[in-house]
Protein backbone atom coordinates (compact mmCIF):
# COMPACT_ATOMS: atom_id res chain seq x y z
CA UNK A 1 0.00 0.00 0.00
CA UNK A 2 1.76 3.13 -1.25
CA UNK A 3 -0.92 5.75 -0.76
CA UNK A 4 -4.04 6.31 1.34
CA UNK A 5 -6.82 8.89 1.17
CA UNK A 6 -8.27 9.73 4.58
CA UNK A 7 -11.95 10.75 4.54
CA UNK A 8 -12.72 13.12 7.43
CA UNK A 9 -16.18 13.39 8.97
CA UNK A 10 -17.92 14.02 12.31
CA UNK A 11 -17.07 16.27 15.24
CA UNK A 12 -13.65 17.16 16.61
CA UNK A 13 -13.30 14.01 18.73
CA UNK A 14 -14.00 11.79 15.73
CA UNK A 15 -11.70 13.85 13.52
CA UNK A 16 -8.86 13.31 16.01
CA UNK A 17 -9.38 9.54 15.88
CA UNK A 18 -9.27 9.71 12.07
CA UNK A 19 -6.10 11.82 12.25
CA UNK A 20 -4.51 9.29 14.61
CA UNK A 21 -5.42 6.40 12.33
CA UNK A 22 -3.92 8.19 9.35
CA UNK A 23 -0.66 8.65 11.26
CA UNK A 24 -0.77 5.00 12.35
CA UNK A 25 -1.12 3.78 8.76
CA UNK A 26 1.49 6.22 7.47
CA UNK A 27 4.05 5.03 10.02
CA UNK A 28 3.22 1.33 9.65
CA UNK A 29 3.11 1.12 5.86
CA UNK A 30 5.37 4.09 5.03
CA UNK A 31 2.70 5.38 2.67
CA UNK A 32 1.79 8.82 1.37
CA UNK A 33 -1.34 10.45 2.81
CA UNK A 34 -4.00 12.48 1.05
CA UNK A 35 -7.03 13.72 2.96
CA UNK A 36 -10.51 14.78 1.93
CA UNK A 37 -12.76 17.26 3.79
CA UNK A 38 -15.42 17.61 1.09
CA UNK A 39 -18.19 16.18 3.29
CA UNK A 40 -18.06 19.26 5.53
CA UNK A 41 -18.50 21.56 2.55
CA UNK A 42 -20.91 19.70 0.29
CA UNK A 43 -23.16 17.35 2.33
CA UNK A 44 -26.04 18.72 4.40
CA UNK A 45 -26.00 15.60 6.60
CA UNK A 46 -22.66 16.81 8.03
CA UNK A 47 -23.58 19.71 10.31
CA UNK A 48 -20.14 20.01 11.94
CA UNK A 49 -17.06 21.85 10.66
CA UNK A 50 -13.61 20.54 9.80
CA UNK A 51 -11.65 21.73 12.84
CA UNK A 52 -8.20 20.23 12.47
CA UNK A 53 -6.87 23.37 10.78
CA UNK A 54 -6.40 24.63 14.35
CA UNK A 55 -4.02 21.71 14.96
CA UNK A 56 -0.69 20.77 13.49
CA UNK A 57 -1.16 18.51 10.45
CA UNK A 58 1.92 16.99 8.85
CA UNK A 59 3.19 19.04 5.91
CA UNK A 60 3.66 15.78 4.02
CA UNK A 61 -0.11 15.24 3.97
CA UNK A 62 -1.82 16.57 0.83
CA UNK A 63 -5.34 18.01 1.04
CA UNK A 64 -7.62 17.09 -1.84
CA UNK A 65 -9.65 19.71 -3.69
CA UNK A 66 -13.29 20.04 -2.61
CA UNK A 67 -15.54 17.88 -4.80
CA UNK A 68 -19.34 17.65 -4.71
CA UNK A 69 -20.77 14.14 -4.94
CA UNK A 70 -19.29 10.91 -3.67
CA UNK A 71 -18.73 9.41 -7.09
CA UNK A 72 -16.57 12.40 -8.04
CA UNK A 73 -14.71 12.07 -4.73
CA UNK A 74 -14.30 8.29 -4.63
CA UNK A 75 -14.53 7.26 -8.28
CA UNK A 76 -16.37 4.29 -9.80
CA UNK A 77 -15.44 2.12 -6.82
CA UNK A 78 -18.19 3.87 -4.84
CA UNK A 79 -20.79 2.47 -7.29
CA UNK A 80 -19.59 -1.03 -6.36
CA UNK A 81 -19.15 -0.28 -2.66
CA UNK A 82 -22.71 1.01 -2.07
CA UNK A 83 -24.73 -2.14 -2.96
CA UNK A 84 -22.14 -4.43 -1.35
CA UNK A 85 -22.41 -2.47 1.89
CA UNK A 86 -26.22 -2.39 1.74
CA UNK A 87 -26.38 -6.19 1.39
CA UNK A 88 -23.74 -6.72 4.07
CA UNK A 89 -25.62 -4.63 6.64
CA UNK A 90 -28.96 -6.29 5.81
CA UNK A 91 -27.51 -9.80 6.13
CA UNK A 92 -25.55 -9.01 9.28
CA UNK A 93 -28.66 -7.69 11.01
CA UNK A 94 -30.40 -11.02 10.37
CA UNK A 95 -27.56 -13.08 11.85
CA UNK A 96 -27.85 -13.94 15.54
CA UNK A 97 -24.68 -16.02 15.72
CA UNK A 98 -21.63 -13.91 16.65
CA UNK A 99 -19.25 -16.30 14.89
CA UNK A 100 -21.20 -15.97 11.63
CA UNK A 101 -21.16 -12.17 12.00
CA UNK A 102 -17.36 -12.21 12.34
CA UNK A 103 -17.00 -14.41 9.25
CA UNK A 104 -19.27 -12.05 7.31
CA UNK A 105 -17.32 -9.00 8.60
CA UNK A 106 -14.05 -10.49 7.33
CA UNK A 107 -15.52 -11.39 3.92
CA UNK A 108 -16.97 -7.88 3.54
CA UNK A 109 -13.75 -6.18 4.59
CA UNK A 110 -11.57 -8.17 2.18
CA UNK A 111 -14.09 -7.52 -0.59
CA UNK A 112 -14.11 -3.74 -0.22
CA UNK A 113 -10.33 -3.71 0.35
CA UNK A 114 -9.88 -5.24 -3.11
CA UNK A 115 -11.68 -2.26 -4.67
CA UNK A 116 -9.62 0.17 -2.56
CA UNK A 117 -11.92 1.03 0.36
CA UNK A 118 -11.26 0.29 4.02
CA UNK A 119 -14.10 0.67 6.51
CA UNK A 120 -15.04 -1.21 9.70
CA UNK A 121 -18.67 -0.70 10.71
CA UNK A 122 -18.83 -2.49 14.06
CA UNK A 123 -15.56 -1.60 15.82
CA UNK A 124 -13.83 -4.86 14.88
CA UNK A 125 -10.89 -2.77 13.74
CA UNK A 126 -8.12 -4.21 11.63
CA UNK A 127 -5.50 -3.05 9.15
CA UNK A 128 -6.29 -2.82 5.43
CA UNK A 129 -5.22 -5.72 3.22
CA UNK A 130 -4.57 -6.24 -0.51
CA UNK A 131 -6.10 -3.73 -2.94
CA UNK A 132 -6.22 -3.54 -6.72
CA UNK A 133 -6.67 0.23 -6.59
CA UNK A 134 -4.72 3.17 -5.22
CA UNK A 135 -5.08 5.21 -3.13
CA UNK A 136 -6.81 3.12 -0.46
CA UNK A 137 -9.78 5.14 0.80
CA UNK A 138 -9.87 5.16 4.62
CA UNK A 139 -13.51 5.74 5.48
CA UNK A 140 -15.16 5.68 8.92
CA UNK A 141 -14.74 6.67 12.55
CA UNK A 142 -11.73 4.56 13.77
CA UNK A 143 -12.56 4.99 17.46
CA UNK A 144 -9.85 2.51 18.36
CA UNK A 145 -8.26 2.84 21.80
CA UNK A 146 -5.40 0.38 21.22
CA UNK A 147 -4.35 2.09 17.98
CA UNK A 148 -4.09 5.42 19.79
CA UNK A 149 -2.31 3.90 22.79
CA UNK A 150 0.35 2.38 20.52
CA UNK A 151 1.27 5.94 19.44
CA UNK A 152 0.77 7.61 22.83
CA UNK A 153 4.04 9.52 23.17
CA UNK A 154 4.06 10.60 19.54
CA UNK A 155 0.43 11.74 19.54
CA UNK A 156 0.71 13.67 22.82
CA UNK A 157 3.56 15.65 21.29
CA UNK A 158 1.93 16.08 17.89
CA UNK A 159 -1.72 16.76 18.72
CA UNK A 160 -1.87 20.29 20.03
CA UNK A 161 -3.76 23.43 19.13
CA UNK A 162 -1.47 25.88 17.34
CA UNK A 163 -3.78 28.83 16.67
CA UNK A 164 -3.10 32.03 18.69
CA UNK A 165 -4.60 32.15 22.19
CA UNK A 166 -7.27 34.82 22.75
CA UNK A 167 -7.11 37.10 25.80
CA UNK A 168 -10.11 35.44 27.44
CA UNK A 169 -8.65 31.97 26.92
CA UNK A 170 -5.26 33.12 28.17
CA UNK A 171 -7.02 34.13 31.39
CA UNK A 172 -8.67 30.70 31.72
CA UNK A 173 -5.42 28.89 30.87
CA UNK A 174 -3.56 30.80 33.57
CA UNK A 175 -6.19 29.72 36.12
CA UNK A 176 -5.99 26.11 34.94
CA UNK A 177 -2.22 25.98 35.22
CA UNK A 178 -2.09 27.71 38.62
CA UNK A 179 -4.61 25.44 40.38
CA UNK A 180 -5.24 21.75 40.92
CA UNK A 181 -7.53 21.86 37.92
CA UNK A 182 -10.18 19.30 37.05
CA UNK A 183 -11.69 19.52 33.57
CA UNK A 184 -15.38 18.56 33.61
CA UNK A 185 -16.91 18.03 30.17
CA UNK A 186 -20.73 17.96 30.12
CA UNK A 187 -21.96 16.94 26.69
CA UNK A 188 -25.47 17.98 25.69
CA UNK A 189 -26.05 19.67 22.31
CA UNK A 190 -26.92 17.10 19.64
CA UNK A 191 -27.06 14.34 22.28
CA UNK A 192 -30.19 16.04 23.61
CA UNK A 193 -31.72 17.41 20.40
CA UNK A 194 -31.33 14.06 18.61
CA UNK A 195 -32.46 12.01 21.61
CA UNK A 196 -29.09 10.29 22.05
CA UNK A 197 -27.16 9.27 25.15
CA UNK A 198 -26.37 12.24 27.40
CA UNK A 199 -25.25 11.41 30.95
CA UNK A 200 -27.52 12.58 33.76
CA UNK A 201 -26.41 15.69 35.70
CA UNK A 202 -26.41 13.56 38.88
CA UNK A 203 -23.51 11.58 37.43
CA UNK A 204 -21.40 14.74 37.17
CA UNK A 205 -22.37 15.85 40.67
CA UNK A 206 -21.30 12.48 42.08
CA UNK A 207 -17.98 12.63 40.23
CA UNK A 208 -17.26 16.17 41.47
CA UNK A 209 -17.99 15.10 45.03
CA UNK A 210 -15.72 12.06 44.75
CA UNK A 211 -12.91 13.99 43.05
CA UNK A 212 -13.07 16.60 45.83
CA UNK A 213 -12.52 13.80 48.35
CA UNK A 214 -9.41 12.41 46.68
CA UNK A 215 -7.79 15.59 45.34
CA UNK A 216 -6.87 18.45 47.66
CA UNK A 217 -7.87 21.97 46.63
CA UNK A 218 -9.48 20.82 43.41
CA UNK A 219 -10.95 23.53 41.20
CA UNK A 220 -13.49 22.35 38.62
CA UNK A 221 -13.44 23.92 35.15
CA UNK A 222 -16.77 23.28 33.43
CA UNK A 223 -16.84 22.75 29.67
CA UNK A 224 -20.13 22.27 27.86
CA UNK A 225 -21.98 23.00 24.64
CA UNK A 226 -24.85 24.21 26.85
CA UNK A 227 -23.29 26.30 29.62
CA UNK A 228 -26.52 28.18 30.54
CA UNK A 229 -28.29 24.87 31.22
CA UNK A 230 -25.36 23.59 33.28
CA UNK A 231 -25.27 26.77 35.39
CA UNK A 232 -28.96 26.28 36.19
CA UNK A 233 -28.79 22.56 36.93
CA UNK A 234 -25.37 21.63 38.36
CA UNK A 235 -25.78 21.71 42.16
CA UNK A 236 -22.50 21.04 44.00
CA UNK A 237 -20.52 22.52 46.87
CA UNK A 238 -17.20 22.97 45.11
CA UNK A 239 -15.22 25.75 43.41
CA UNK A 240 -16.45 25.98 39.82
CA UNK A 241 -15.16 27.97 36.86
CA UNK A 242 -17.42 27.97 33.80
CA UNK A 243 -15.71 28.21 30.42
CA UNK A 244 -18.43 30.50 29.11
CA UNK A 245 -16.84 32.52 26.32
CA UNK A 246 -18.43 30.56 23.43
CA UNK A 247 -15.20 28.98 22.28
CA UNK A 248 -14.91 26.95 19.10
CA UNK A 249 -14.18 23.29 19.88
CA UNK A 250 -10.39 23.46 19.36
CA UNK A 251 -10.07 26.29 21.92
CA UNK A 252 -12.08 24.32 24.46
CA UNK A 253 -9.91 21.29 23.72
CA UNK A 254 -6.71 23.27 24.39
CA UNK A 255 -8.02 24.39 27.77
CA UNK A 256 -9.42 20.96 28.61
CA UNK A 257 -6.26 18.94 27.92
CA UNK A 258 -4.27 21.47 29.98
CA UNK A 259 -6.12 20.41 33.16
CA UNK A 260 -4.56 18.07 35.74
CA UNK A 261 -7.54 15.73 36.14
CA UNK A 262 -10.73 14.93 34.25
CA UNK A 263 -14.39 14.09 34.66
CA UNK A 264 -15.60 12.78 31.32
CA UNK A 265 -18.88 12.56 29.53
CA UNK A 266 -19.56 9.70 27.13
CA UNK A 267 -18.08 11.51 24.14
CA UNK A 268 -14.96 11.30 22.02
CA UNK A 269 -14.26 14.99 22.71
CA UNK A 270 -14.04 14.17 26.43
CA UNK A 271 -11.94 11.12 25.67
CA UNK A 272 -9.31 13.09 23.78
CA UNK A 273 -9.15 15.81 26.43
CA UNK A 274 -8.45 13.20 29.11
CA UNK A 275 -6.05 11.18 26.95
CA UNK A 276 -3.96 14.22 25.98
CA UNK A 277 -3.63 15.46 29.57
CA UNK A 278 0.00 15.26 30.66
CA UNK A 279 -0.15 15.61 34.45
CA UNK A 280 1.92 12.70 35.87
CA UNK A 281 -0.63 12.14 38.68
CA UNK A 282 -3.64 12.49 36.36
CA UNK A 283 -6.92 11.00 37.54
CA UNK A 284 -9.72 10.38 35.07
CA UNK A 285 -13.31 9.59 36.03
CA UNK A 286 -15.51 8.31 33.23
CA UNK A 287 -18.93 6.72 32.80
CA UNK A 288 -18.80 2.93 32.81
CA UNK A 289 -21.59 2.75 30.22
CA UNK A 290 -21.62 4.95 27.12
CA UNK A 291 -24.80 3.61 25.58
CA UNK A 292 -27.47 4.62 28.08
CA UNK A 293 -29.90 2.24 26.33
CA UNK A 294 -27.60 -0.74 27.00
CA UNK A 295 -26.39 -0.68 30.58
CA UNK A 296 -24.99 -4.22 30.42
CA UNK A 297 -22.11 -3.43 28.06
CA UNK A 298 -19.16 -1.40 29.34
CA UNK A 299 -17.49 1.03 27.00
CA UNK A 300 -14.46 -0.46 25.23
CA UNK A 301 -12.76 2.96 25.23
CA UNK A 302 -11.88 3.02 28.94
CA UNK A 303 -8.24 2.53 29.94
CA UNK A 304 -7.47 0.32 32.94
CA UNK A 305 -6.08 3.21 34.97
CA UNK A 306 -9.20 5.34 34.55
CA UNK A 307 -11.81 5.32 37.33
CA UNK A 308 -15.08 3.83 36.09
CA UNK A 309 -18.19 5.39 37.58
CA UNK A 310 -21.39 3.35 37.43
CA UNK A 311 -23.60 5.87 35.68
CA UNK A 312 -26.51 3.40 35.53
CA UNK A 313 -27.57 4.60 38.98
CA UNK A 314 -27.91 8.20 37.75
CA UNK A 315 -30.75 8.04 35.25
Amino acid sequence: MKKIKLIFEGGLGNQLFQLAYGKYLQNKFECDVQYDISKFKTESVEYREFELDSFKISKSWKREDIKKGRIKRFGFRYIIYTPITYLYLRIRTSLKNTRKQIILDNLYLHGINIIGIHRCHFANYTDPSFSLLSPMLIYGQWIWKEMVKSQENYLKDEIKVVTPLSDSNAHFLEQIKSTNSVGVHIRRGDYVTLGLIACNIKYYEACIKRMSEIENNAVFFIFSDDIPWVKDNLKVEAPLVFIDNNNPSPEDMRLLYSCNHFIMSNSTFSWWGAFLGKCPTKKVMCPRYWDIKNMKKESSLIFDEWIKIDNSQYL
